[in-house]
């Protein structure tokens, strides 16, 4: 049995944490926002919700797949329906085989499953520097307060952060060489009316939408408030990084009045955020992501790929590992 500290409560993180400690370890799990989730957050109002972050997901790996199946099992995900369309100059039908695609229900946040209870769980708590003391693992977060002490330490940030952890000239921060991450905004949009939009989903290519989703088409959703979320390119993100959110509010709504056949429905209310580490490029499939002389790891979706489906490998790969460590 060992200690364990894991930084970030995303789908890598919990799952870590759940799967630590289930194998008979201590585990305490660090989050910098108020509640878990990462980018399977979703926006909640009075009367409307949307995921704002992931929009689905699919499936290539056995692992993976009994997952899902016990989701599926749980009724806390569902087959979304969909088959998107492609607009480049106009909107047009895809003429690529459709593939199945999975959502959380009720949102995309519900994949997050419960903590053990064991688990001790430190929202609102940016850790921001680690260090050793008498062979174990220190946190110290952002007032200067400390946590600890730990047999290992995981890292489940996002790119940058998690390389501004590790130990200085630590070989895992040459991961950095291999990948980048790129931002997107995201805008989410109740109307007052069905927008005359025949597709649900909408593949973009304009330079800068690069996804449009009727949210309120996905299962278990609120279909009496007709909602949309629109994400935009890596490219109009970075050059828009201290865009207000009445600019990608307007933004977001000439597209969607662009493609409707008209433009009559109303925003009811919007909500906006700028996802600053959204989408990447594998670091690497073959290094270890866990060193057994110092006990510290990483883990999360840009190690492995980009999908939801590699946050959850990365971590049951990681988890696999530890277990064959000998403290």
């Amino acid at each position: 049995m060992a200690e364990f500290a894991i930084i970030g409560a995303g789908l890598a993180g919990t799952t870590l944490a759940n799967l630590l400690s289930r194998s008979g370890h201590i585990v305490a799990l660090f989050e910098k926002n108020d509640q878990c989730g990462g980018r399977l957050t979703a926006h909640r109002a009075d009367h409307w919700q949307a995921d704002i972050g992931a929009q689905y997901f699919t499936v290539k790996t056995e692992a993976f797949q009994q997952q899902v199946n016990r989701w599926l099992t749980l009724g806390t995900a569902r087959v979304w329906d969909v088959d998107p369309w492609v607009f480049e100059d106009r909107l047009e039908k895809n003429k690529k085989n459709s593939i199945t695609r999975f959502v959380g229900t009720p949102t995309m946040a519900s994949l997050i499953e419960p903590l053990d209870d064991s688990i001790q769980l430190y929202t609102q708590t940016r850790i921001d520097r680690l260090d050793k003391h008498n062979g174990k693992w220190r946190l110290w977060d952002a007032a200067g307060e400390h946590f600890g002490f730990f047999d290992g330490v995981i890292i489940t940030a996002p790119l940058a952060q998690s390389l501004a952890l590790l130990p200085p000239s630590h070989h895992l921060k040459d991961l950095s060489g291999n990948t980048a991450m790129k931002p997107c905004w995201s805008c989410a949009l109740s109307f007052d009316s069905a927008l005359s939009v025949e597709a649900n989903a909408v593949f973009c290519n304009n330079g800068i939408v690069s996804w449009i989703a009727r949210d309120s088409s996905k299962p278990e959703r609120n279909t009496l408030t007709e909602t949309w979320v629109v994400h935009f390119s890596a490219s109009w993100t970075s050059n828009h990084l201290q865009a207000t959110h009445n600019l990608v509010v307007n933004q977001a709504l000439n597209f969607l009045r662009q493609i409707a056949m008209d433009d009559s429905a109303q925003v009811t209310d919007s909500y906006s955020h700028c996802w600053l580490y959204a989408t990447g490029k594998a670091a690497s499939n073959e290094l270890s992501l866990w060193d057994q002389d110092q006990h510290i790891g990483i883990a999360g979706d840009w190690t492995v790929g980009t999908r939801l489906e590699d946050a959850w490998l990365s971590a049951y790969r990681l988890a696999k590992e530890i277990q064959q460590d000998q403290f």
